[in-house]
């Protein structure tokens, strides 16, 4: 049987140990980044452009439809993806400001960024804000030429900081290479290696390059990958934790738990929340539906 997820060590236990039980909600906050990595698989109609998304729901009316869906969800933290969020650390910081305010300085709220994307304006930013955890982007060693210092700045504000790429193969040296880099500077606590999704954004691309998409739309070799980063930092840093996350685990485990605990918060008397997080009812004939809430919509998938 396939494992969910490989942990070398332990999980890290802010975002990841949430994200795991269902109670961290993720907000796309920007698609904005002015890189274009090959491996991207955020869709066209996001990238590029200045759209936000909580729990994939639209917000347009920002922070209120943010708030709406973290009371409806019973968040007890927030991921803030893109994009790169660095692009609007102003609405980051804000953001920050205001849900601490209303939920606690223990409402735990992680962002990632990519190294090549730091700036002196955006760090000093973020050093004052609040934030509990940044996840670094980086794939290769130059990503990190004249960027330590700014890095640094976040370590010493008591930010925690991790390592987060994509587990690519053929770049696993590179990767390895940019970790002994955080590390042997004292930076980084953890580093979490992502099974390589295959999206209609990234497939032609990652094709072309010669990788080869899997039955379940992720990139074949690509967890075998991770197990050799993973083993390799811990044979030389032991007391690094490393976390190799299948896309199968943040289906079925971040965002299956997410939508159990939603659901099981806003379904109807004659409503079941089932293991998954769908809902199964019936219909007027007797016949069972089993509908899916997600985003702010409701699909029905299965019915009979």
């Amino acid at each position: 049987m396939r494992q969910l997820n490989i942990v070398f060590g332990e999980f890290a236990r802010g975002g990841c140990m949430q994200c795991q039980l269902g109670i961290k909600n993720v907000l796309f906050i920007t698609g904005l980044c002015p890189l274009n990595c090959f491996y991207c698989p955020v869709n066209r109609d996001r990238f590029g452009r200045d759209v936000m998304f909580i729990n994939d729901r639209p917000v347009n009316k920002f922070p209120d439809d943010i708030i709406d869906e973290l009371d409806r969800a019973g968040s007890n933290g927030l991921a803030i993806t893109g994009g790169d969020p660095i692009m609007v650390v102003d609405r980051v910081v804000e953001l920050v400001k205001i849900l601490k305010d209303s939920y606690g300085q223990g409402f735990h709220i992680h962002m990632y960024t990519h190294a090549l994307n730091a700036s002196e304006d955006a760090i000093r930013k973020l050093t004052g804000s609040g934030i509990d955890e940044v996840r670094i982007h980086a794939t290769n060693p130059t990503q990190l030429n004249g960027k330590l210092d700014l890095i640094k700045a976040l370590k010493d504000a008591g930010i925690e900081l991790g390592l987060e790429v994509p587990a690519l193969p053929r770049f696993e040296n590179d990767i390895i290479k940019v970790a002994e880099l955080l590390i042997i500077n004292r930076l980084i606590g953890f580093v979490n290696l992502n099974e390589l999704d295959v999206s209609p954004a990234n497939i032609e691309t990652l094709i072309k390059m010669g990788y080869r998409p899997g039955p379940d739309g992720s990139v074949i070799g690509s967890i075998g990958a991770g197990i050799k980063i993973a083993s390799e930092i811990r044979r030389r840093w032991p007391w690094i934790n490393v976390n190799v996350c299948t896309s199968r685990y943040k289906d079925l485990a971040q965002i299956g738990s997410r939508l159990f605990r939603i659901n099981m918060r806003i379904s109807a008397g004659d409503e079941a929340v089932l293991d998954d997080g769908t809902l199964e009812s019936q219909d007027n004939r007797g016949g069972v539906v089993i509908k899916l809430r997600i985003g702010g919509k409701e699909y029905t998938v299965e019915s009979g």
